[in-house]
């Protein structure tokens, strides 16, 4: 049975492979899981690919050709100072698929390879449990929600060799989008967690912890029965810290909508206006403005994410 800390009451697994599927008050309460995964996250492999690719500039190049889009591998952080500092590598079944032979075999010798390992055992384990465990919650089958295997793999470098080496800001507060993440950490603290009970308080997380947390399409699909956690990095000035995370995610022309109509939930949320595919448009304009990826448009505000989905989500009373 999971077990509460008492010191930041979260509920804690105590041996995951013996462990069955997770209780649906586990999950509930307080909206945030730690577990101990299948396998170690490899840190060893994704400094060495990091080191690489920033050490090898015609290689990153060719990596983000890959999804010329946005990019796989980002680096504002190294020139702008007001951003999330951190870089990251985003990967997904498609761009690794599209990875052409001869970059996908340099990149294995510098610990690519483990990395897609590790990725791939953790998401064959654990994700089919945590979706069974998050639809006995809901009552609502959330597998078939998720048919089209909507995952990302993000590794995070939150290195000091940054446009701001001394700013304590290594990912700003913000709640996920998707259904779930777990977010490996290399035994170096600095994820926070803000308090259900007490908003603007933050608790920090043990750097050796695993962490499961729910987003945004979680709290829609469930009905608002599922919780989702505000969460952000502090850096160390002068500490390198890894981190690498899976990101689960409804398929992209799923309904943001519940099941049955909850009176907490706007109209639009209830009534099924918008999918997954244009809530995460929506979302990630503010995180990639965050990341220093991307511009605000004509009309955006300087308002906080969070924000603009509470209002797009929950009813307003006047």
């Amino acid at each position: 049975m999971a077990t509460l800390t008492s010191k930041n009451q979260y509920p804690v697994y105590e041996s995951a492979l013996a462990q069955p599927t997770p209780a649906g008050a586990d999950l509930l309460s307080p909206a945030l899981t730690f577990i101990n995964p299948i396998t170690a996250a490899p840190f060893s492999a994704i400094q060495n690919l990091f080191d690489y690719l920033a050490q090898n500039p015609a290689a990153a190049a060719a990596l983000n050709d890959v999804y010329s889009l946005r990019g796989i591998f980002k680096a504002a952080a190294t020139r702008n100072p007001t951003c999330d500092q951190k870089l990251t590598i985003d990967l997904s079944p498609t761009r690794i698929a599209r990875i052409p032979p001869g970059l996908q075999a340099e990149l294995t010798a510098h610990g690519l390879a483990d990395i897609l390992t590790f990725f791939n055992a953790i998401s064959d384990h654990h994700v089919p449990q945590i979706m069974t465990s998050l639809s006995a919650i809901t009552g609502r089958d959330l597998a078939s929600l998720h048919a089209s295997f909507n995952v990302n793999f993000r590794l995070i470098d939150y290195t000091p060799a940054t446009a701001s080496p001394n700013s304590q800001n290594g990912c700003g507060a913000h709640t996920d989008y998707g259904t779930f993440s777990i977010i490996f950490q290399d035994g170096t603290a600095g994820l926070e967690m803000e308090a259900p009970e007490a908003p603007g308080t933050w608790v920090l997380v043990p750097g050796d912890a695993t962490v499961l947390l729910c987003g945004w399409c979680a709290v829609v699909l469930s009905g608002g029965q599922v919780a989702a956690v505000r969460h952000r990095v502090r850096r160390v000035p002068g500490v390198r810290r890894l981190s690498a995370v899976l990101f689960v995610a409804p398929d992209l022309d799923v309904k943001m909508a519940p099941a049955h109509r909850v009176e907490a939930f706007s109209e639009a949320v209830n009534n099924g206006l918008f999918d997954v595919r244009w809530f995460k448009e929506a979302m990630g304009k503010k995180w990639r403005y965050r990341e220093g990826n991307g511009k605000l448009e004509i009309g955006d505000d300087g308002v906080e994410q969070d924000i603009d989905v509470s209002q797009l989500i929950w009813k307003r009373h006047c």
